[in-house]
C-alpha cells in the first residue's frame, strides 16, 4: 500500500527545513508516481537527480519534468477509473507563473491515484483470502 502525502505537512516542514524536507518529499513522491504508473515505461529519474539537472538547465528541466509527471498521472487515471481534468500541459503553465498550485495539483492527483491504487490492492488481497479460503 502506499501511503498520501500530506500537503500541510509538507508547506509547514519545507518551510522549517529552509527546502530540504522538500528534496525528500518529491522524492518519495517522484517513487509513488513510478509505482502507480508501472507498466507506461517512463519511469522517472531519482529526484534528487531532477533537481541536480535543474539547476544546470536554469529552470527548463524542471518545467519539462513537470510536464512529463502530470501527464503520467493523467493518463493513469482511466486505469483506476479516477478522474483528473487536467494533464501536463496545465501544470506546467501553472509551475511558470505559480510553482505552489502546480505542487497542489500534482500531490492532490497523486493522492487521488493512491485512494484508487490502495482499494484495487485491498480487492485483489480480499479475492485472494477468499480463494484461499474455499
Amino acid at each position: 500500500m502506499l501511503k498520501k502525502q500530506k500537503l500541510g505537512l509538507y508547506i509547514f516542514l519545507n518551510i522549517i527545513t529552509l527546502g530540504v524536507y522538500g528534496l525528500f518529499f518529491w522524492y518519495r513522491w517522484t517513487e509513488n508516481v513510478n509505482t502507480l504508473c508501472d507498466g507506461d515505461d517512463n519511469d522517472s529519474a531519482n529526484y534528487v537527480l531532477v533537481y541536480i539537472l535543474d539547476w544546470f538547465s536554469f529552470g527548463i528541466y524542471s518545467l519539462v519534468w513537470n510536464y512529463q509527471m502530470a501527464e503520467r498521472l493523467y493518463q493513469a487515471a482511466d486505469d483506476y477509473g479516477v478522474e483528473i481534468k487536467h494533464g501536463g500541459m496545465f501544470v506546467m503553465i501553472w509551475r511558470i507563473f505559480f510553482p505552489l498550485v502546480c505542487s497542489i495539483c500534482k500531490i492532490k492527483y497523486a493522492n487521488k491515484l493512491i485512494d484508487a491504487y490502495n482499494a484495487k490492492l485491498a480487492a485483489e488481497f480480499a479475492a485472494d483470502e477468499a480463494i484461499q479460503a474455499e
